[in-house]
């Protein structure tokens, strides 16, 4: 009897050891679970919440560059990279290696971080530059959304491009003057956006471009209180670009494919003999309001200055004295010296 009811015991001892070792081990696999299935992906969004909240601009080159791993990813997957691996070649794979290990997790919860990341880049393209700091102070508070903010005073180079003609050409191309007008866009973003600007307002035929000048090379006058440009290096630089940004757009236009089929557009030619798609340039340097403009149903964000509205008189200008550029004087003292 004894003997019996050791045994007994052993075997309840047994089956204790083995229970706790079964509810141990279930119980890590189900913590692994809902670490890697819920914790984890909810941490990274929160993660890409804070960084747009932060930075909003940086989500518009995080989605960016996510597209561009998937495009690589893709071509890698339909076998265009089955030739000799190069460095290049190996440096892509590594890239989408990286891609494809961060892509792992739930279907769920990978489109709820790529909406994330949608939707902070399309706010960040909505607003630009200048609505940068709306978005941000509206995510990192509490509340209803509140866009009437005040504006900052600082120094800018605005730039006003105007399309030529564009009332005649409007008129031939009907439905296509939207594709017209952007694929002009394109152009003008793409070489300014490399120079260093941004694009603040499309107004028709119309474009308003920005080169934010850094706040170092800002300071107030203690006299007139009025914000001036330091001297430097760097405000040179800006400067520079801006002007050569410019220079690159007439060049462009020139020799861009897509223009090709306007300056040879039947149409066009009746309506205006010897076509060419041209643009009027304006720049000028001067101090400005940056902020959001409107109200809770609809809000632009924007600069309000009489210095806007002098790189628009320049772009005018050009018209009356037959020259595709002209800059101010405030703008050409901040230009780098010939030497």
């Amino acid at each position: 009897m004894t003997k019996f009811v050791q045994l007994q015991a052993q075997l309840g001892i047994a089956t204790t050891f083995i229970v706790c070792i079964v509810l141990g081990a279930g119980a890590m696999i189900f913590s692994k679970i809902t670490q890697d299935l819920v914790i984890s992906p909810i941490e990274a969004m929160i993660e890409k919440v804070n960084k747009i909240t932060k930075d909003p601009l940086k989500a518009a080159h995080d989605e960016e560059e996510r597209l561009l791993l998937e495009e690589l990813a893709e071509q890698h997957e339909q076998g265009l990279h089955e030739k000799t691996p190069t460095k290049n070649c190996e440096h892509e794979k590594g890239i989408v290696a990286k891609k494809n290990e961060k892509g792992e997790g739930p279907l769920e919860t990978l489109m709820l971080e790529t909406t994330l990341s949608k939707i902070g880049a399309l706010l960040a393209l909505g607003f630009g530059e200048a609505g940068s700091k709306i978005i941000a102070k509206n995510m990192g508070k509490e509340g209803d959304v509140n866009p009437m903010l005040p504006g900052q005073k600082a120094m800018f180079i605005f730039g006003f491009c105007d399309i030529r003609n564009f009332t005649d050409a409007t008129e031939v191309l009907q439905e296509g003057v939207m594709l017209f007008v952007n694929e002009i866009g394109e152009i003008v973003h793409s070489i300014v956006n490399k120079y260093s600007g941004a694009a603040n307002k499309n107004i028709g035929d119309a474009f308003l471009l920005v080169w934010k000048i850094n706040k170092d090379d800002q300071e107030v006058n203690p006299q007139t209180g009025d914000v001036v440009v330091k001297e430097s290096p760097r405000m040179r630089q800006l400067a520079d670009m801006s002007v050569m940004s410019f220079l690159l757009l007439i060049s462009g236009l020139k020799k861009s494919k897509k223009m090709v089929k306007y300056n040879t557009h039947k149409g066009l030619n009746t309506r205006m003999p010897n076509y060419e798609v041209k643009l009027g340039l304006g720049l000028h340097l001067g101090y400005a309001i940056e902020g959001a403009i409107g109200s809770y149903y609809k809000i632009d964000a924007s600069y309000l200055s009489p210095n806007v509205r002098m790189a628009e008189r320049l772009e005018g200008a050009t018209k009356h004295f037959g020259v595709p550029l002209l800059i101010s004087g405030a703008l050409q003292k901040c230009l780098t010296l010939e030497t």
